[in-house]
């Protein structure tokens, strides 16, 4: 990492940047004037790429006062109103960030969504012009051995390109703050500033996202691959959730186009005529291409809005007027005497997968200041169940994100929902949820259980005004005929 100071900051941003612009613009060639020999369907395929990939700065604190660390990563484009997808350990804690696309100068962005557990982040760039999108491929029959390109900002070095091919299928990595599995391996070479950038193979479409290389090896290097972030953006974006609106369409993300997969029962979708294999080709007249697409198309809108689908239907094509409805929302509970804390009961056992308390008698109970495999690691190692329950306060209506993390099996209840299914046997996994919460007092229940190895449960969220975090002690509470115990 290399360290800024104040003062000099904004002179370095400005040097690095006109130098990047001019090394850019000097790097583009011709193509129709380089021999036929030299016009490789590798080169061919980079020419075609280049424009929709970014280098990537980002500006830490670095805990001294007036000093900066910079990072360097990339980035690909998925929508051409500006909207990148990288990786979420190349932009977390960042103070300021700056893109630069090939040939173009840099540009400040703004994350737009993140997520830790899949170690995803979308970035937005502001941009009169529309941006060259990345063809998008699929990722469920790799072949071992096919070869593969990357383009990515290793060191700072803009653009820089690197060719292998996939060397290994369904691999597992971590992040240090992910656990990642279903990975793609390759040996195309890879250094810290590649995180974020596109793994492209011989058609020139995206089929993964570089995050990591295992230290201390040569040549294996890990991207996630681009089914699981097709099965990933919905909840990544989560438009409705965002803007408090509802429609009530479930996207095919593995299909070429943005076909509808299920509609929910009386939603407005439904209200409007539309059916499920509806293939939507425009909202509101910008033409869809992708699944991708209808997600984005829904950012920004409001309950209310009226929309206007153009579908195909059969091979017939129809419009289609639809008016977006409210958000249907958890309701918070009436405040009662409640006091600081959160309950909870630990059982004695040996499961696979969470049992069911109900039908169980408890061997401890009490209360606690916050949310941890503590309260029964204190008196058992392995083979036990932990329930805690009570009341999570929130202060602000807005879009939350939680994260469970748990080794081995956890859920998370608010409400009446079960907004995070961890169960089961594993190693430490993080799992996140998304929910559009109203001001005032939730009910919570998180459902834990550790078999063997190592205990630990930790609950995090973020939403308006408060970044990732333990939930505090401050925002937990329980009935006051069970208050905490001293």
């Amino acid at each position: 990492m290399k360290r800024l100071h104040r003062k000099a900051h904004f002179i370095f941003i400005t040097l690095v940047l006109k130098i990047t612009f001019l090394a850019n613009l000097s790097s583009q060639i011709d193509l129709e004037k380089v021999p036929t020999e030299r016009k490789t369907r590798t080169v061919k395929i980079i020419n075609n790429v280049l424009p929709s990939v970014a280098a990537i700065q980002t500006y830490r604190p670095s805990g001294a006062e007036g000093v900066y660390n910079l990072q360097v990563g990339a980035a690909s484009v998925i929508h051409e109103d500006g909207y990148l997808i990288t990786n979420e350990h190349v932009v977390s804690g960042m103070i300021q960030g700056n893109a630069t696309l090939f040939g173009k100068q840099s540009k400040p962005f703004k994350v737009i969504a993140s997520m830790t557990s899949e170690d995803l982040a979308i970035i937005k760039v502001d941009t009169k012009d529309k941006l060259k999108k990345i063809a998008l491929g699929r990722s469920h029959d790799l072949l071992l051995g096919e070869p593969v390109i990357t383009i990515g900002n290793p060191g700072g070095l803009n653009h820089s390109i690197s060719t292998g091919v996939i060397s290994g299928l369904n691999r597992s990595t971590s992040t240090g703050t992910a656990f990642l599995p279903w990975m793609i391996q390759t040996s195309a070479a890879v250094s810290g500033g590649n995180s974020g950038g596109p793994l492209i193979n011989a058609l020139g479409q995206q089929i993964g996202t570089i995050t990591s290389k295992q230290l201390g090896s040569e040549n294996i290097n890990f991207a996630i691959s681009i089914d699981r972030i097709r099965d990933v953006l919905p909840n990544l974006l989560s438009p409705e959730l965002r803007y408090g609106f509802w429609i009530g369409i479930e996207v095919d993300m593995l299909s070429e186009g943005a076909k509808i997969k299920s509609i929910t029962n009386k939603s407005p979708a439904q209200i409007a005529g539309l059916m499920i294999n509806d293939k939507i080709k425009s909202i509101n007249g910008t033409p869809l291409s992708n699944p991708f697409d209808y997600y984005f198309s829904l950012i920004g809108l409001n309950k209310n809005d009226k929309i206007n689908l153009n579908i195909l239907r059969n091979d017939n094509p129809l419009d289609i007027e639809l008016i977006l409805g409210e958000l249907n929302l958890i309701e918070p509970v009436e405040q009662k005497e409640l006091t600081p804390g959160i309950n909870y009961r630990v059982y004695n056992g040996q499961w696979n997968k969470l049992p069911n308390f109900n039908e169980l008698t408890s061997s401890n109970e009490g209360g606690a200041e916050e949310i941890s495999a503590d309260p029964a690691s204190n008196e058992l190692n392995d083979h036990y169940g932990l329930i805690f329950e009570g009341y999570l306060k929130i202060n602000k209506e807005g879009l939350y994100t939680f994260s469970l993390s748990s080794d081995d099996g956890s859920q998370f209840i608010i409400g009446d929902e079960m907004l995070i299914n961890n169960d089961g046997l594993h190693s430490f996994v993080s799992v996140e949820g998304r929910t559009r919460l109203k001001k005032g007092f939730f009910p919570i229940k998180i459902l834990y259980f550790e078999n063997s190895g190592d205990q630990r449960l930790e609950l995090q969220y973020k939403g308006p005004g408060i970044k990732m975090q333990p939930i505090p002690k401050e925002a937990l509470f329980s009935n006051k005929d069970n208050q905490l115990n001293e």
